[in-house]
């Protein structure tokens, strides 16, 4: 495996603010916390206050 390839898989594994991952998916924070309501995306509980997402998650289904 090229390692362009493991470099891109490793920032698109890398968990983001729910901030950021609105930001990449164009939506509002509470729209993406609603998605992970529904069950459209994984919010990953980092601690019983924080919250993120991985950036292969928020850009899942995201087509410009």
């Amino acid at each position: 495996m090229p390692r362009i390839d493991a470099e891109r898989e490793r920032w698109l594994d890398e968990i983001v603010t729910l901030a950021e991952g609105a930001a990449l998916r164009k939506v509002s924070i509470d729209t993406l916390r609603n998605e992970g309501k529904r069950g459209k995306i994984k919010i990953i509980e980092l601690s019983t206050r924080r919250r993120g997402i991985t950036r292969r998650e928020a850009l899942k289904g995201v087509h410009d």
